[in-house]
C-alpha cells in the first residue's frame, strides 16, 4: 500500500504544474515585462539649421493704456479692431469737477495778481474805506459758504455711510437689488460732488478774505519791498496750482501714445477708470518680432544684426526677410536655450501675432546634427546609439565624425531625426528591444 501511494504521487505534481503553468504564466507576464522595464537616462535631439528655428510671432510694441488719475469714463472713442493715430483721444473721463477746480486756480491767480498790482500802484484814502468794507463783505460771505460747506458735508457723511451700507449688503446678502446699489451710488457721487464745489467755493471766500484783509494793511502801511516779493511768490504759487489743475483737466482725455491698433477694450462708460489699471491694448504691427529659443549648440552662430529668412506656417507661397535684433547671453531658465529675436517688416499687415514662423539662417553653411559620445555603443567595429520608440530601446547604426572630446557629427541617416530621444550611458544590460523608462 506504502509503495503505490509514492508511484501516484509525481503523476498528480506532474498534473498539477501542466495545469498552473500556463495559468500562472497568462497572469504573471504583465508583471514581469513591467519588472524587466530598464531605467535610462535620455536627451532630445535638437534640431539642424536646415529645419529652421520655430518660433511665435509677437507684436513690435504694445502698450497697456492706462488712465493717470481715477474718474469716471464718460466716452469711450474707441472699439476692438479700430486704427488709432498718436494723440488720438481712447478714452473721456468726466470733467465738470476738474472744469471747477480748473475755474477756482485761474481765480485764485487773477486774484493774486489783481493784488500785487493795486500795492504795487499804491492805494488812496477813499479806496480804504472801500477796502474795509469789502474785508466785511468777504467775512460775511465766507461764513455763509462755511455754513454751506458743513451742511454740505454732514450730507455726503450720511450718503458715504448709506452707499457703505448698501454695498456692504449688496455683496453679502440678496436683499439690495442693482437698482437700489445704482441708486444709492448716484446719490452717494451727488453728495460727493456738492460737497466738493462747497469745499471749493470755502476755499475761493477764504482766499478773497484773505486777498481783502492784505489788500487793506497794504493800503494802510503802504508796499514795501518785501510785500511786493511775497504778493510775487504768492502769484507764482498759484500759478503753478493753476497748471496742475490744467494738467489734471487734459489728463482727463486719455490719448493713444502712438499710432496702433486696439486690440482690447476693458473699460464701459458709466465705470470708474483707476490710476495704473489697464484700459485697452494697442499695439503696433508695423513690424513684428518672432521669439526663438535656441539650442545652445547653435546660438554661436548666431550674431545681431544678421540676416535671416523667415517662413510663416499660414502663409507658405510666401518669404519674408528679417534681422536678428536680440541675441540674449543668458540661457533661459531651467534651460539650455537662448532667448532671440528676429524683426520683420510688415507693412501690408499680413502677418498676425501668435503665428508660428521658421527662421532660417543666410550663409549659414550646411549644419550636420551632434549628438554626445557618452550615446555611442560600440560592437563589431560598429558604432550605434539607441533611440526610443514607445518605450523600447532600438539600436541604430550610425556614422560619425569627431567633433571634440565630448561630442561628435552624424552623418545623414533617415532612421535618426531631430526631436528623437537617444539614451546616454547605455549599460551593458540594454539590447535592441528592450522596455525603457526614463528617469
Amino acid at each position: 500500500m506504502k509503495r503505490k501511494q509514492l508511484t501516484w504521487i509525481p503523476v498528480i505534481l506532474s498534473l498539477c504544474a501542466v495545469m498552473v503553468l500556463p495559468a500562472c504564466g497568462a497572469a504573471v507576464a504583465p508583471q514581469a515585462n513591467a519588472a524587466q522595464a530598464i531605467p535610462v537616462k535620455a536627451i532630445k535631439l535638437g534640431q539642424t539649421n536646415e529645419s529652421g528655428l520655430s518660433g511665435k510671432v509677437i507684436p513690435d510694441q504694445e502698450v497697456k493704456v492706462v488712465s493717470k488719475a481715477s474718474g469716471k469714463v464718460l466716452e469711450v472713442k474707441v472699439n476692438e479692431g479700430s486704427v488709432v493715430k498718436k494723440g488720438d483721444v481712447l478714452v473721456q473721463l468726466e470733467t465738470d469737477d476738474l472744469s471747477q477746480q480748473l475755474k477756482q486756480a485761474e481765480s485764485g491767480v487773477i486774484a493774486a495778481q489783481a493784488k500785487l498790482a493795486d500795492t504795487q500802484a499804491g492805494t488812496r484814502s477813499q479806496e480804504i474805506q472801500g477796502l474795509e468794507s469789502a474785508v466785511q463783505s468777504a467775512k460775511a460771505a465766507s461764513e455763509q459758504i462755511q455754513a454751506a460747506t458743513d451742511t454740505a458735508r454732514s450730507a455726503f457723511d450720511l450718503a458715504q455711510k448709506n452707499y457703505n451700507r448698501l454695498r456692504n449688503m449688496y455683496e453679502s446678502t440678496s436683499t439690495v437689488t442693482k437698482d437700489d446699489m445704482d441708486k444709492g451710488t448716484f446719490e452717494f457721487d451727488k453728495a460727493k460732488s456738492a460737497y466738493d464745489q462747497a469745499q471749493a467755493q470755502l476755499q475761493a471766500s477764504v482766499a478773497q478774505v484773505s486777498a481783502a484783509k492784505s489788500k487793506l494793511d497794504l493800503a494802510r502801511s503802504g508796499p514795501t519791498g518785501n510785500t511786493v516779493e511775497a504778493l510775487q511768490a504768492e502769484v507764482n504759487r498759484l500759478n503753478a496750482g493753476l497748471e496742475l489743475a490744467s494738467s489734471a483737466f487734459n489728463n482727463a482725455s486719455i490719448a493713444a501714445p502712438m499710432d496702433g491698433i486696439i486690440v482690447k477694450r476693458s473699460i464701459q462708460p458709466g465705470e470708474m477708470a483707476q490710476p495704473g489699471v489697464t484700459l485697452l491694448n494697442l499695439v503696433k504691427m508695423d513690424q513684428v518680432q518672432i521669439e526663438l529659443s535656441v539650442p545652445d549648440s547653435l546660438i554661436g552662430k548666431l550674431k545681431s544684426g544678421a540676416d535671416v529668412d523667415v517662413k510663416i506656417s499660414n502663409l507658405p507661397e510666401k518669404s519674408f526677410a528679417g534681422k536678428l535684433n536680440f541675441v540674449s547671453p543668458v540661457s533661459n531658465v531651467n534651460s539650455s536655450t537662448f532667448p532671440v529675436k528676429v524683426t520683420v517688416d510688415n507693412k501690408d499687415g499680413l502677418i498676425l501675432a501668435g503665428m508660428m514662423a521658421e527662421v532660417h539662417l543666410k550663409d549659414a553653411g550646411q549644419s550636420r546634427m551632434e549628438i554626445p559620445k557618452a550615446a555611442l555603443v560600440k560592437k563589431d567595429n560598429k558604432n550605434y546609439i539607441y533611440t526610443i520608440q514607445d518605450k523600447t530601446a532600438k539600436a541604430v547604426e550610425v556614422t560619425t565624425q569627431d567633433k571634440n572630446q565630448d561630442w561628435v557629427y552624424l552623418q545623414d541617416n533617415a532612421s535618426v531625426k531631430a526631436g528623437q530621444q537617444i539614451i546616454i550611458n547605455p549599460t551593458d544590460a540594454l539590447t535592441d528591444g528592450s522596455t525603457v523608462k526614463v528617469e
